[in-house]
């Protein structure tokens, strides 16, 4: 039972969609300057005929007019209000334009919330959210957050409607749900949390990669012997140079793990970084392809990113 707009609810087993319908309902109750847009897209984050009624003026549907929406919530920023736009990852490509030219060039601080970013969500050919994070990590301004667990994507939600000072893109994990203790205030930017120290082999695991990235760390540790550094980037559009200078005192192999396509995204960034240093970087994600109708575990394997391919390629980079 949940308290979500004033009402108790049942809900069903907790995800990151219904953690996004009591946010959205919540926050509307609690905060007048908080406005929902969406174009024509409120099913996908859970938001019922009648909540949405419930929500009055805070709640407005553009109809399928992604361009509109970012316009139109770049103008409730501009007039002092908090809004928070909710669409598909794959459809927010049609925004490119008012992203960058309305909202980014302006630092206007609204926030766009994506849903089927992962590459295991939707899988045929005109609905990939694969691309989203590449496309848009590179515009200037733009803050890029990719949250890995319950308490992450909540407290960087909080932190991004009520701060005023970025516009911020936040991608909704596709993982099952996890826990555990992570930062509140993400106002330092670009600046990584290392959740485990160690040596020979630093682990960067971005956002749906994470738990990934814990599952290889752990098999390193049993098979290879020793105890990797397990990096968690949060932010997917800048780099953390102090940590990754730090990181060249002892380790000599870098690992990246995305989810999305590796031209343009986080891995080649941080590869450019140790381009002229003695530092390796193998990176791991997807393909620039239009893949259709694959099955996950299978495109994982084809790339060689299972775990265990993975432990094989450490093995003959260490």
């Amino acid at each position: 039972m949940a308290l979500v707009y004033g009402w108790h609810v049942e809900l069903p087993a907790e995800t990151y969609t219904s953690l996004t319908t009591e946010y959205i309902l919540n926050k509307s109750k609690q905060d007048k300057d908080f406005v929902f847009i969406t174009p024509a897209m409120p099913n996908i984050l859970g938001l019922s005929p009648d909540w949405r009624k419930g929500m009055g003026p805070q709640y407005v549907d553009t109809g399928i007019t992604e361009e509109h929406a970012i316009a139109f919530a770049s103008g409730v920023a501009k007039a002092g209000g908090k809004p928070l736009v909710g669409t598909a990852a794959t459809f927010i490509q049609r925004t490119y334009d008012q992203v960058s030219q309305d909202v980014c060039i302006n630092n206007t601080p609204i926030t766009i919330l994506l849903n089927y970013a992962s590459f295991d969500s939707l899988t045929d050919v005109t609905h990939l959210g694969i691309f989203a994070l590449s496309a848009f990590s590179n515009i200037p301004n733009l803050i890029v957050l990719a949250p890995t667990c319950k308490q992450e994507y909540l407290n960087m939600l909080d932190w991004s409607v009520d701060q005023t000072d970025h516009p911020v893109m936040i991608l909704i994990p596709g993982n099952a749900v996890t826990s555990r203790e992570t930062d509140k205030d993400f106002s330092k930017l670009n600046t990584y949390k290392v959740e485990q120290s160690g040596e020979k082999v630093a682990i960067l695991a971005l956002g749906d990669f994470y738990q990934k990235g814990e599952e290889l760390a752990k098999q390193i540790e049993v098979q290879l012997g020793f105890k990797p550094t397990l990096i968690n980037p949060r932010f997917a559009n800048g780099l953390d140079k102090n940590t990754l200078k730090d990181l060249q005192k002892k380790h000599n192999l870098v690992i990246t793990m995305e989810d999305g396509i590796l031209d343009g995204g986080f891995g080649q960034k941080v590869a450019t970084f140790y381009a002229l240093t003695d530092m390796k970087v193998k990176t791991y994600g997807l393909k620039r392809e239009f893949y259709d109708r694959y099955n996950p575990g299978e495109l994982l394997k084809e790339l060689g990113m299972t775990t265990k391919q993975i432990l094989n390629d450490i093995q003959k980079l260490i």
